[in-house]
C-alpha cells in the first residue's frame, strides 16, 4: 500500500479537484462568446474572478492553519497537498479571468502579483521537498546547539593539548579554535568558507604526523572539529535558503492581498 504524501494524498484527491476546476474554467472560456473581447468585466470574468479571489484567501489561510496544530479540520499533509494543487489551478483561473488583457493598472498588478506569488511558491516547494529531510540527516539526530556545544568542548580540549606541541603548530590550532561557522552572510549563502582555519590546521597536522606520533590526539581533535563545522555549515546553508524564500513569499502574499482588495474595490466603485 502506497503511503500518502503531499502529491498523492487521498488518491490524488486535490489533484483531481484542481484538474476539474482547470478544465471547467478552460471549457467555459473557450465556449463563451462575449460581445466584446474577453476580459474580467464579462459574466465569465466576474465568475472566474470570484473563484480566484476565494482561492487566494483560502491559500493565504494556510499560513495560519499550519500553526494551529490542535485544529482538527483536516491534517496538515492534506492542507499542503491542497495548497500545492489549488495554487497551480489558480494560475489558470487568474489568467482566464483577465481574458489575456494586461495593462498598466491595478487589475494587472493584482494578476502579476498572483503569478509571482505562485512562482515563488513553486520555488519554495523544491526546497521543502529536499531540505527538511536533508537538514535532519546532516545533523545526525542532533540539534545545532548540541553540535556547537561539542565544538566548544573540542576547543577546550585543544587548548590543553596545545601545551604539548611546538609554538608554530599551537598557533595554527589556536587560529582554528577562533574559526566560526561562517565568515559572512555571503559564505552562508554559498555554503562554504573560502579560507577555513580548521581545515588548514587539519592539513598541516596531517603532514606533520608522518614525522611524529605525538600529534595524533590534537589531529583527531581538529578532524572532529572540522566534521562538526561542516555539519553546521550544510545545515545553516539550507536554512538560509528556506528563510530567504519565506522572506520573499510571505510579503508577496500580503502584497497580493492588498492589490486584490484594491482591484475589487475599484471594480465596484468605478465600473
Amino acid at each position: 500500500m502506497i503511503q500518502d504524501n503531499l502529491f498523492n494524498y487521498k488518491r490524488f484527491a486535490f489533484l483531481k479537484c484542481a484538474l476539474l476546476l482547470t478544465l471547467l474554467a478552460s471549457f467555459a472560456y473557450l465556449f463563451d462568446q462575449p460581445r466584446i473581447n474577453a476580459n474580467g468585466g464579462t459574466w465569465l470574468g466576474y465568475t472566474l474572478g470570484t473563484i480566484g479571489a476565494l482561492l487566494i484567501l483560502w491559500l493565504m489561510w494556510f499560513g495560519v492553519r499550519k500553526r494551529q496544530y490542535s485544529n482538527e479540520a483536516g491534517n496538515l499533509r492534506g492542507w499542503v497537498s491542497a495548497h500545492i494543487y489549488l495554487g497551480l489551478a489558480l494560475a489558470v483561473v487568474a489568467t482566464l479571468h483577465t481574458g489575456f488583457q494586461i495593462g498598466w493598472n491595478i487589475h494587472s498588478l493584482a494578476y502579476v502579483l498572483t503569478m509571482t506569488t505562485i512562482g515563488t511558491g513553486v520555488w519554495g516547494l523544491t526546497f521543502y521537498l529536499r531540505y527538511p529531510t536533508e537538514m535532519s540527516n546532516v545533523l545526525n539526530r542532533q540539534s545545532p546547539e548540541q553540535i556547537v556545544s561539542q565544538i566548544e568542548t573540542l576547543d577546550r580540549e585543544a587548548g590543553k593539548l596545545c601545551k604539548n606541541i611546538n609554538d608554530r603548530l599551537a598557533r595554527t590550532v589556536s587560529e582554528s579554535t577562533k574559526q566560526g561557522i561562517f565568515n559572512s552572510r555571503r559564505s552562508q549563502r554559498l555554503g562554504k568558507v573560502k579560507v577555513c582555519a580548521t581545515e588548514k590546521a587539519v592539513d598541516i597536522l596531517q603532514s606533520e604526523l608522518t614525522r611524529t606520533d605525538s600529534l595524533s590526539e590534537i589531529y583527531r581533535n581538529q578532524v572532529q572539529r572540522l566534521r562538526a563545522l561542516k555539519q553546521l555549515r550544510r545545515y545553516y546553508h539550507m536554512r538560509y535558503w528556506l528563510e530567504l524564500w519565506l522572506a520573499v513569499h510571505v510579503p508577496l502574499s500580503f502584497g497580493l492581498l492588498a492589490a486584490l482588495i484594491a482591484h475589487v474595490l475599484s471594480v465596484f466603485i468605478y465600473w
